[in-house]
């Protein structure tokens, strides 16, 4: 039961690790989200703001699996609120959480070597764009905006989503080359070993070799 645990929570490097190093690659990557969430940000118009949050939970959940980059994801904006309360912001720490199990999640999909690493990673921001940016947290936003600021003129979804996918598809978008740009830099360290898998089952199935068994 633990291994299936394991397979489906953990990357192989994650869950090779021992509960110390667990517990420290956790605390660093929440320290940060904290960082990144509340302190390292451009705020915009309205509730639009420019901050590097995505990049941190994309490799927590890259790097780890999506049970820890949703920890990282969650809990630090949870940190982050309390150090910095932002209004709706509270909310986030769920959709920031479920950006590391989307990445997690794509992490585990059967893509080998260097191009399958990229694939992945176009695959978890592809699938965070459409369902974080554009579905839930355009929602949130919209739904507040009603709520507490827009009195007597509302928009409708569509008008608001179309202004502020403007400015948030430009913040997503650097940070998906900014993790595309440190993905070929780690994964072609293979001393790193954060990729150790994708690479060895693609150098064995160049030579036509039988992969040894996953062990966790």
């Amino acid at each position: 039961m633990l291994s299936k645990f394991s397979r489906c929570m953990y990357t192989r490097f994650f869950a090779a690790l021992s509960p110390a190093k667990k517990i420290a690659y956790l605390a660093v990557f929440i320290a940060l989200g904290v960082v990144m969430n509340s302190f390292l940000e451009i705020k915009l118009s309205g509730s639009n703001r420019i901050t590097f949050t995505y990049f941190v939970c994309f490799f927590a959940g890259f790097l780890m699996g999506p049970l820890p980059g949703f920890a990282v994801g969650f809990v630090g904006d949870a940190i982050g609120f309390l150090l910095v309360p932002q209004d709706i912001y509270w909310f986030f720490g769920v959709t920031l959480g479920l950006i590391g199990v989307i990445s997690g999640i794509a992490r585990k999909l059967p893509l080998k070597g260097r191009k399958g690493i990229y694939l992945k990673t176009l695959i978890a921001f592809a699938a965070s764009y459409l369902l974080i940016t554009c579905l839930l947290n355009s929602l949130v936003n919209y739904s507040y905006m009603c709520l507490f600021i827009w009195k007597a003129t509302k928009k409708t979804f569509w008008v608001y989503l179309v202004g502020r996918l403007t400015i948030q598809s430009v913040v997503f978008a650097i940070n998906a080359v900014a993790c595309a740009l440190v993905v070929g830099v780690i994964s072609s360290m293979r001393s790193l070993r954060f990729f150790e898998a994708e690479l060895r089952d693609a150098s064995v199935g160049e030579r036509g070799e039988t992969p040894a068994p996953k062990t966790f």
